[in-house]
């Protein structure tokens, strides 16, 4: 008798402690979606019901253009009928991961949509193909997989950029016999070609010069990785270009950076992609020669209505494309003080 009653004692125990712990994973999990449509890290202030969950993931997270288009889609998500939330997919993770691994995560979390910046790789396309088949609709960024079932591309036209890029060395280029080195933000598993590079080769060769260019591939990881092969390229004095090309911010201030450094200031030029602060330093100093710049801001409220409007009516736009400008010496300065007023 009295081991019956210990026994049924230690089963309501055992009971009691099971329902409490299924009590604090339910409070646990609704808190987390309270936070989830507050805006993930419940920074945000405004009572939103979030409709769609959109997951945004860029091979380069830490790139100024892509910051400042996040943040741009977070602020045009909120104002949708049909609010929609993105979220900066992985960038709360601990381990690093490709941009392939983390749109086959995205695909297996089910969210409602993907927008993918990273190079278009046979296996990104086949990850589209994917998530097409689970019916979770993916617009590209920057660069395209037509071939591919996304819904949408965002971007500017690359090849039209590459041959601004292509007027640009020209200038900068000091005679024929020069060489041009293109930095590529994408690893050397990616066979991809580029079209901006075409566009690039194409604007010399109408000039009938001289001119190497060849491509070095940067790596589309961590700004450390950029660093490190920038320095090694410009420290080499027979591989050594007369002008660095850079296809990312990223790129971009790791070029600025090296060539001030080590004393390379007029042995070679810069010519960068989108801007900012160190950008514009380095434009106005005149250590960097222009950057051609795409919206950002643009960017990421396309990025939005192209997703907002396939989920309310199944179809969208096929191309939404981006402004692209030149930035120099010349109108530098209205950059600058714009830069100031956002920060004032």
């Amino acid at each position: 008798m009295k081991n019956w009653m210990n026994n049924s004692r230690f089963m309501y125990i055992v009971m009691l402690s099971v329902a409490g712990v299924i009590l604090c994973i339910f409070i646990g999990f609704n808190l987390y979606l309270d936070r989830w449509a507050s805006g993930n890290d419940g920074s945000r202030t405004e009572d939103i019901a979030y409709t769609y969950h959109l997951a945004m993931i860029s091979a380069v997270p830490s790139d100024a253009f892509w910051e400042t288009m996040y943040g741009e889609a977070v602020r045009a998500g909120a104002e949708m009928e049909e609010p929609v939330y993105p979220e900066d997919f992985g960038a709360g993770l601990t381990e690093d991961y490709t941009a392939e691994e983390l749109v086959r995560m995205a695909v297996a979390a089910r969210v409602d949509g993907i927008v993918v910046e990273a190079d278009m790789t046979e296996e990104m396309c086949d990850i589209i193909e994917e998530a097409s088949k689970a019916h979770i609709p993916v617009v590209t960024l920057m660069d395209d997989a037509p071939d591919s079932p996304r819904i949408s591309y965002v971007g500017a036209n690359t090849y039209t950029m590459g041959e601004m890029y292509g007027r640009e060395v020209l200038e900068a280029v000091p005679a024929d016999g020069s060489s041009v080195a293109v930095l590529v933000p994408a690893n050397e598993d990616n066979v991809n070609p580029s079209y901006v590079y075409s566009g690039i080769s194409s604007a010399i060769a109408e000039a009938s010069k001289n001119i190497d260019v060849f491509t070095v591939r940067t790596g589309e990881d961590r700004d450390f990785v950029s660093e490190e092969t920038v320095r090694n390229l410009l420290l080499d004095e027979e591989k050594r270009p007369d002008v660095l090309v850079c296809l990312s911010a990223v790129d971009t201030i790791s070029a600025y950076q090296c060539v001030r450094d080590y004393n390379l200031v007029g042995q070679v030029k810069i010519i960068g992609t989108y801007v900012s602060t160190e950008i514009l330093e380095g434009i106005g100093n005149g250590v960097i020669q222009s950057t051609i710049v795409v919206d950002a801001r643009e960017a990421g409220q396309r990025c939005i209505q192209a997703m907002s409007e396939y989920m309310a009516q199944r179809y969208t736009n096929e191309y939404f494309p981006l402004a692209v400008e030149l930035i120099n010496r010349d109108n530098v300065d209205e950059y600058i003080d714009g830069e100031s007023g956002e920060q004032g």
